[in-house]
């Protein structure tokens, strides 16, 4: 890269950080609030009492409630001998590790596009802010899409099996791996998983699911439901909200189908995996909306795609959505994500048009046939 344009990236990306920082610290009084759980929740793993409200206040946990699996929690013991201050700076410097791991090696895009919008991120400043374990979702994730790339399928169905920390935001991965005939990919994930769930049993015992499924039908547990970017979100604000979101999934389902089924670009498949299990997923907020980050990328950087939509992109990576989500009427930031995600994947996939093409292939033709005698 030349110094003059070294220079603007560098400038792009120290604004967007500057920004970040001003922007987390108006939201200070959430720094923590999900590493909170971990925390206190990892002391109680394996006493049966990892859902138990009484038990978890007493341990520290500010909102006495925990919203990740067993096994989840367990996992984090490694830290929870540590001080809380600095197992929480392990685990920041952790979860920024996972996040450029994501920018810098997801198949297809580019690493400097994809630091610039993480830099300029609100969803992955408020990742790191409230200490949530979607940094090291979104690596999990990555990881298993090298992996497949590189001819590993059983190695990267146990990878994909690690996403069980954001479960509800994965259900794209069996619907890609379904899709494309990636039938090695999908037992491996389903066996690791299967052993995962079982390992919740020997970790909390046999009535943990009971426990855990009445600890997540509290108000705290999906607070604001009207503002979650998904489907979920946007039907709440309509009639007949459950009838509604059922047929946006199903669609969303089959248009995934017809579009994954048909691509061999792992880079591709995984963005439009991520970013319709963002839309799937019955929690999600706007946190999470950095699952939209690879296929915005994708777009931007394609040079047969129109400007507008290149904008849309641009838009959607940018703060602009994600504040309006938090306003009192966030719905526009809903439709806005949605509608993005379904414009992308059937805009994304058409090829150029036929006469781009054949003017391509021309000029190619000219450009390698010998010169005349």
């Amino acid at each position: 890269m030349k110094t003059p344009a070294a220079i603007a990236v560098a400038v792009i990306c120290a604004l967007g950080l500057a920004f970040d920082i001003w922007f987390a610290a108006l939201n200070k009084t959430g720094f923590g609030v999900d590493y909170n759980q971990f925390y206190s929740g990892s002391h109680l793993a394996g006493t049966g009492h990892v859902y138990d409200w009484d038990a978890l206040q007493k341990a520290g946990a500010e909102h006495g409630m925990s919203s990740r699996l067993p096994v989840v929690i367990y996992g984090h013991k490694i830290l929870s001998g540590l001080p809380y201050g600095v197992a929480q700076s392990i685990w920041m410097a952790g979860s920024v590790a996972a996040l450029l791991f994501f920018a810098v090696f997801w198949p297809g895009t580019s690493q400097l596009l994809m630091l610039i919008a993480l830099a300029w991120s609100i969803p992955a400043t408020l990742l790191l802010l409230y200490g949530q374990d979607e940094p090291y979702w979104l690596m999990f994730f990555t990881a298993g899409l090298l992996l497949l790339g590189r001819k590993r399928p059983w190695s990267a169905g146990v990878v994909f099996a690690l996403c069980i920390c954001k479960f509800h935001l994965a259900l794209g991965i069996p619907i890609m791996l379904a899709a494309q005939k990636r039938w090695k990919t999908m037992i491996a994930g389903a066996i690791a998983f299967t052993v995962l769930i079982a390992t919740c049993f020997l970790i909390e015992g046999p009535g943990w699911p009971l426990r855990y499924l009445k600890m997540s039908q509290m108000g705290g547990f999906s607070p604001a439901a009207q503002r979650m970017p998904n489907l979920y979100g946007i039907a709440s604000w309509l009639p007949w909200t459950t009838a509604i979101e059922i047929v946006f999934a199903g669609a969303l389902v089959l248009l995934l189908w017809v579009t994954l089924r048909g691509t061999g670009d792992l880079g591709t498949a995984g963005a439009a995996a991520a970013a319709g299990g963002l839309l799937l997923s019955p929690h999600a907020y706007a946190s999470d909306c950095g699952l939209l980050i690879p296929l915005a990328i994708l777009i931007i950087q394609r040079k047969d795609l129109p400007s507008w939509l290149k904008g849309w992109a641009v838009l959607l990576i940018s703060p602009a959505v994600v504040l309006l989500l938090v306003t009192e009427k966030p719905f526009l930031g809903q439709v806005l994500i949605a509608a993005f995600v379904v414009t992308a994947i059937l805009v994304g996939r058409a090829k150029p048009p036929v006469a781009q093409t054949l003017l391509s292939d021309a000029s190619r033709l000219v450009s390698t046939r010998p010169p005349p005698k």
